[in-house]
């Protein structure tokens, strides 16, 4: 049985078809590679614009403290002597500053006020329930004992302002806050008491809560529904907490115990970093353990404090969307060569098509049937120059047969 011959169109496509493979697979692969780099530095950006501008709302929100805090100690530092007026300046303050919390003026032990105690703190606080409606006050020694307290004895000694250690609210022993706090002089340069401004963390965590919300149901969502979700807070230098979405953890767990080393990244480095309140951009690409998981780690320092600004992202949540990012791109690049191939085929097979028609002369004239019409063909290259010698060939043969039928000489026929 004659075994069935292939086509040169079939063999020509399976040629190109291998080839187109291999170079498919290469392709795919570098394709694979570099797209999953890409997405991995596409999403880094997003966390890092998301962090950006996040962490200038919170600079505002500060800012602003600062401001209402500042625009009033040049007129303190000229009415030390009218006691009775810093009440209402402090309620002024506390006014002025939106997200103020309460505002108050600690005096040093015995200041030339005789008609006051030793301590005495003129002092303004916001309604918890209904915060546009200001308290103000004047406490003394049976009301606030800060004389010996770390953050008044530091801004006295340091003799600059500086935002506090977070502490929680005296009134609801809950809330975290955290003062902005400046030293007031007398005429003589001397310090003579501290004013503070306090703001409360939790705002914080809700914006912190609202970012993440915004990222894991926007360009994380398919993450996001495997639970791999990003978690952003606040930390102080030191690591611990200032906001959590638990509140138990607030100010009393460290960050830093939750950070372990992974694929030989520099935990020490890391930690040095953050305490020193350095932004190292780089970071953003080690993968580090927090609680036992593989997260990327983006943290910013908040201005004009020392404060972070931190967000992790689990690997895998990262990794799963660039390979689907990276088998979308290389399922992409086999259906354009699968229809590659299918255009060249139809090609190949329609540009090899007179061949069969010229065999099919060949055979009728190989048969004796030398009147055969060669056919019509639309080519001007080797097919039409093939075709031309076989015309040329049945032309010449039919010229030998037609001689030798009807020869000139009769004689040379017996």
């Amino acid at each position: 049985m004659e075994k069935k011959r292939k086509t040169l169109a079939r063999r020509l496509t399976s040629r190109l078809l291998i080839w187109t493979a291999i170079i498919a697979l290469g392709l795919s692969y570098l394709l694979l590679h570099f797209e999953r780099q890409a997405t991995r530095q596409f999403y880094s950006e997003i966390y890092r614009n998301k962090m950006l501008i996040t962490n200038e709302y919170t600079r505002r929100v500060i800012s602003d403290v600062y401001v209402a805090v500042t625009n009033n100690i040049y007129y303190l530092e000229h009415s030390l002597d009218k006691p009775d007026e810093h009440k209402k300046t402090m309620e002024r303050i506390v006014k002025s500053g939106t997200r103020v919390r309460s505002c108050g003026i600690s005096f040093i032990k015995d200041y030339y006020y005789p008609q006051k105690e030793h301590r005495f703190c003129p002092f303004a606080w916001r309604n918890v329930t209904d915060p546009d409606v200001i308290y103000a006050e004047d406490m003394g020694d049976a009301d606030l004992d800060y004389l010996a307290a770390g953050w008044f004895l530091d801004v006295l000694n340091s003799d600059s302002a500086q935002w506090s250690e977070p502490f929680y609210d005296g009134y609801d022993e809950k809330t975290t806050l955290s003062a902005y706090m400046v030293p007031i002089h007398d005429p003589a340069g001397r310090v003579v008491a501290v004013l503070g401004a306090d703001i409360s963390l939790d705002w914080l965590t809700n914006k912190l809560k609202e970012a993440d919300s915004t990222i894991n149901n926007g360009p994380m969502f398919m993450a996001s529904k495997l639970k791999l979700r990003s978690k952003s807070f606040i930390i102080n230098h030191d690591g611990s907490f200032l906001t959590h979405s638990n509140e138990e953890r607030i100010m009393k767990d460290s960050f830093y115990d939750e950070l372990e080393s992974c694929d030989g990244s520099d935990v020490k480095g890391l930690i040095k970093s953050m305490q020193d309140g350095v932004e190292d951009v780089d970071r953003g690409n080690e993968r580090f353990l927090v609680n036992g998981e593989e997260c990327y780690l983006f943290y910013i320092p908040v201005k004009y404090t020392r404060w972070l600004f931190v967000t992790i992202v689990p690997c895998r949540a990262i990794d799963i969307l660039s390979y689907l990012n990276g088998i979308t791109v290389v399922l992409i690049v086999i259906l354009a060569v699968m229809l590659v191939v299918i255009i060249c085929h139809y090609y190949i097979k329609n540009g090899t098509e007179p061949l069969q028609q010229l065999i099919a002369m060949a055979d009728s004239m190989a048969k004796g049937k030398l009147d055969s019409l060669m056919p019509d063909l639309k080519h001007n290259d080797e097919i039409k120059q093939l075709a031309d010698s076989i015309e040329n060939m049945r032309f010449t043969l039919s010229n030998y047969v037609d001689e030798h039928k009807h020869p000139d000489n009769p004689e040379e026929t017996t």
